[in-house]
């Protein structure tokens, strides 16, 4: 009993549960499968074809995305003459930790005093704007900013990983996404901002735990932080940094292997940070649930805003770099003053 106990408080315990376990790796991992699986069966749909099939027919081909990692991790990693081995290695590897850290700071429901599995934890993870625990892996009162200051930081290495490839087509990628990273960032602040005037916080868990969605409170701040979110993680029509037809792959050009699996992991991982920060303010997170209940309903509404992004590939073409740059900065940072606006004004009429 003792034993059962023991592994109980540690497997459940926040700090692990939501770094390890859900939506740490393990389930990042499995939703990583089967984004890809369906991005790839969603444009065979749209355009008349069938896509992965012959791998568990059954199952619609799920099998070949298994079968493909498993092929790619075990490829040889080749390393191009002239370029440092080590940072070559490690670039890759440090860009998918970077993705990985916002998903521990993430709440994604919150622990009741009595009637939950997490309820033992109670204490060490209240939430005094809220009077309740937060499921979280760790617990900040000020997580709408660090979450978004750690994603911002990925871009750089992207930078990183083109540069140390010492290749011209990962060089103009890494260029293609400094100048994109400038434009969403500040979509996304600006919209984060509008959220935080309008509900008198910077804490995730009390805009979801209101009871008041966001998308209804601004939808004009959702409509801006979710194009800024499919620019952030690189989904159509935004795939431009790393355009096939143009740039091979971009800064990921060089890598083969088990790295080219870590390169194409980070966008996705991105995507979905993305996703759980857009449910918690815009789609009510986990209310009215709580506990291990809530942190499923917000992990279901999160993979299908990730379903939904990668879905867009099937129905968009891709815009060009200057076309991106110019709808960031000439149409959606007006809308982001006007969600200000509208921040403001049902902040202090509407929300207490």
């Amino acid at each position: 009993m003792n034993l059962l106990f023991d592994l109980r408080y540690y497997v459940l315990y926040p700090s692990f549960f939501n770094s390890v376990i859900y939506p740490g790796l393990i389930f990042t991992a499995i939703l990583l499968l089967t984004t890809i699986w369906f991005e790839r069966k969603a444009a065979a749909r749209v355009q008349m074809r069938v896509g992965p099939y012959y791998a568990s027919k059954r199952l619609g081909g799920f099998m070949q995305l298994i079968a493909d990692a498993v092929k790619f991790v075990f490829s040889e990693v080749i390393i191009p003459e002239g370029v440092n081995p080590t940072l070559f290695a490690l670039a890759p590897v440090l860009a998918v930790a970077m993705s990985f850290i916002p998903l521990s700071i993430i709440p994604v429901s919150v622990i009741p005093p009595s009637g939950s599995v997490f309820s033992i934890y109670f204490r060490d993870f209240y939430d005094p704007n809220i009077g309740m625990g937060v499921l979280t892996g760790l617990f900040v009162q000020y997580n709408m900013l660090l979450i978004l200051a750690i994603e911002s930081m990925y871009p750089v290495f992207v930078i990183f990983v083109a540069w140390v490839t010492n290749n011209r087509f990962a060089i103009v990628g890494a260029v293609r996404e400094s100048y994109l990273s400038v434009s969403y960032d500040v979509l996304l602040i600006m919209a984060t901002l509008s959220m935080s005037l309008e509900y008198h916080t910077l804490d995730l868990a009390k805009i979801a735990q209101s009871g008041i969605p966001g998308i209804l409170a601004n939808p004009v701040a959702a409509i801006v932080f979710f194009i800024a979110m499919l620019m952030g993680s690189a989904r159509f029509p935004f795939e431009i940094a790393e355009a096939e037809t143009e740039l091979v792959l971009g800064a990921y050009t060089e890598y083969s292997g088990f790295l080219f699996v870590l390169t194409m992991a980070g966008s996705y991982v991105g995507n979905l940070v993305y996703a759980l920060v857009f449910t918690d303010m815009f789609l009510w997170g986990w209310y009215p649930l709580s506990g291990f209940p809530g942190a499923l309903l917000t992990g279901l509404k999160a993979s299908i805003v990730v379903f939904f992004s990668v879905f867009l590939r099937a129905v968009y073409g891709r815009y060009r770099i200057d076309q991106a740059l110019r709808g960031g900065w000439k149409y959606l940072l007006p809308l982001t003053f006007v969600s200000l606006f509208i921040g403001l004004v049902v902040g202090y009429i509407w929300i207490p």
